[in-house]
């Protein structure tokens, strides 16, 4: 069995061993070669495992023998003897400007630092302390240089890590509320990424329009903040105590049209429409739209009005990647994009009901949901749980706890029914494993108790490709009942990669066997990502946006499935809980799309 490492993985074990040797007095030029070696990696467009084969400059024949060594069985062995004799405290501090190898073994020496998780912020606490001026080969200002170097640090850090969309929405909106609260705003909008709706963000970008300014500026700063980082007449930027950055950005009411497009981006989306417009005689700015012959400025309060000037519709800003949307926006040919109101169901929810099943369980009952839903406006659920864990139980027991919850549903239905006017409509559904080989982690007896199953992968992520593409092949053509490839990539944002596969293979396949896409509106998830949202659709397929909930809040996320599938160019039509429930009771019964 193979094991994968990214180029960046990679990267920092070579630097980290290069550091290790520096510590323990190691030959200069083997020093020097591992850090080479790792300055070669990071730099790869392709990743280091499938560039192995060819010449590599930098990577001599030891390290091309660790390299296959650490493919092969995940780690190298002398790289542990190496680490064995080095705290691992050390690393993480070499990632401060200013701290060498030798300077951190000192340091976590001295201090008797031993969390590498927390080294940082120890270290920084010691200084605050004074206790590293009293470190021989420190001094005062050895400890003050720390001082702005962590705090330079936490900056960057927190600069380079993104966070998942709805962690930024939820300070956006605080931000928000809090600004709202002064007279002197008269509009506001987040800005960047966020507005963008992309799945994850940076910094925090928020506009307003106001005629006061100043009064704005002072507003913004009274919200809870660690520091000030920077402040100006027209912006200023705040670090918060949770690390985030918030960027507020001043504007004049006549022009706020032009700063909100200039600052929502993309970077690219906004170079294709500058473009476009020097071809028409026109430059663009943050402040509106300039004649280049006259060098008159045009000042735009509205956005809309600034892609109308433009001759152009309107672009929503969850299409504003250049990925063809400037030229569809030029020809009237953008699509209209799918709204949440659009939804009429969920497929994708699990509930209590316990059938000992592989994964967690949801916490609300089945009538829970059932009132919820109603609450929600929607017209059917798929109640979709984990299946049962075939290693604990027989064919026989699976059929019969099957049998037993869909009489328990349909029992707790009537019961339901005869309280409310418009009762929800529901499917008996299940969530099924798709096994390493492809089988589905359900005996073929037990579809008889099912309206439809989503099938999904939960374990094995790194498969080859080819194995990979095979197994989800052969579980989607396994069973007639099967509709739904579920969160199909299998990423988690910031913590798990995409599984690799030949997508337009799958793709092709699935649109044959009137399977669809899921896009798994969890926001850890957002899976399928939007580009492979657009192949998908032009191999003929639609998709199906479910929340995946395992509580009643759960379900209120539909809202980032919407934006993801709108990223995706996505159209009503494009999506089957858009249908009537007797539309898609036809699709789920094993009819075509």
């Amino acid at each position: 069995m193979s094991h994968t490492f990214t180029n960046a993985q990679i990267s920092e074990l070579f630097r980290n061993i290069a550091a290790a040797y520096e510590i323990l007095g190691e030959n200069r030029f083997k020093i020097i070669a591992y850090e080479k070696a790792a300055e070669t990696i990071a730099g790869l467009p392709l990743s280091v495992q499938s560039s192995l084969k060819d010449e590599l400059p930098g990577i001599g024949k030891t390290i091309r023998s660790h390299l296959e060594e650490l493919f092969k069985s995940g780690k190298v062995s002398h790289f542990e003897s190496v680490f064995s004799k080095v705290p691992t405290a050390v690393f993480p501090l070499l990632s401060v400007s200013g701290i060498g190898p030798k300077k951190a073994y000192k340091l976590v020496q001295t201090l008797k630092l031993t969390k590498p998780d927390t080294v940082i912020d120890d270290l920084y606490i010691a200084c605050k302390k004074r206790k590293i001026e009293t470190i021989e080969g420190f001094g005062e200002k050895s400890q003050e240089d720390l001082i702005r170097h962590i705090e330079e640090y936490r900056k960057g850090a927190v600069k380079e890590k993104r966070i998942r969309l709805d962690e930024a929405l939820f300070i956006a909106q605080s931000v928000v509320v809090h600004m709202k609260q002064s007279p002197d705003v008269e509009k506001i909008d987040t800005l960047g990424s966020l507005r963008r709706r992309a799945e994850s963000i940076g910094d925090i970008d928020i506009a307003v329009a106001t005629l006061n300014p100043e009064s704005v500026l002072s507003h913004f700063l009274m919200y809870p903040h660690e520091s000030v980082i920077e402040r100006g007449p027209s912006g200023a930027s705040l670090l918060l105590a949770n690390g985030r950055q918030i960027d507020l950005r001043v504007g004049h009411p006549d022009s706020y049209g032009a700063m909100l497009q200039y600052f929502t981006g993309s970077k690219n989306h906004n170079i294709a429409l500058r473009s476009y417009a020097l071809d028409r005689g026109v430059s663009l700015n943050e402040y509106g739209i300039k004649n280049m012959k006259t060098g008159k400025l045009k000042k735009i309060p509205d956005e809309k009005r600034f892609y109308k000037e433009l001759g152009m519709q309107w672009i929503p800003p969850v299409l504003r990647e250049d990925t063809g949307e400037v030229r569809a926006a030029i020809d009237g040919e953008l699509p209209a994009l799918i709204q949440p109101d659009d939804i009429r169901g969920d497929l994708h929810i699990h509930d209590a009901y316990d059938i000992h099943s592989s994964h967690d369980i949801g916490t609300a009952t089945f009538k829970e949901i059932l009132i919820k839903t109603e609450q929600t406006g929607y017209s059917y659920i798929g109640i979709s749980d984990h299946n049962p864990r075939i290693s604990h139980s027989s064919e026989k027991d699976i059929c019969t706890v099957l049998k037993r919850r869909k009489s328990y549903y349909e029992h707790e239905y009537y019961s339901y029914t005869k309280s409310t006017r418009t009762p929800i409509m529901y499917f008996t559904m299940l969530e099924v494993d798709i096994t390493p080989s492809g089988d589905l982690a359900l005996p073929d007896n037990a579809f008889d108790y099912l309206d439809a199953v989503i099938v999904s992968v939960h374990s094995s992520f790194t498969m080859p490709i080819e194995q990979m593409t095979e197994r989800i092949r052969k579980a989607i053509s396994a069973h007639p009942k099967v509709r739904i490839l579920g969160h199909p990539t299998g990423r988690l944002i910031g913590s798990r990669r995409s599984i690799e596969a030949d997508w337009s293979d799958i793709f092709r396949l699935a649109a044959q066997r009137s399977v669809v896409m899921e896009i798994n509106a969890h926001p850890s998830r957002l899976d399928l990502p939007d580009a492979l949202i657009r192949e998908a659709v032009k191999h003929g397929l639609k998709c199906a946006i479910n929340t995946d909930s395992h509580d009643l809040d759960g379900m209120d996320v539909m809202q980032y499935g919407v934006w993801t599938a709108q990223r995706g160019w996505l159209e009503k039509k494009d999506v089957v809980n858009t249908m009537p429930y007797h539309d898609i009771l036809i699709w789920l019964k094993g009819g075509e799309l």
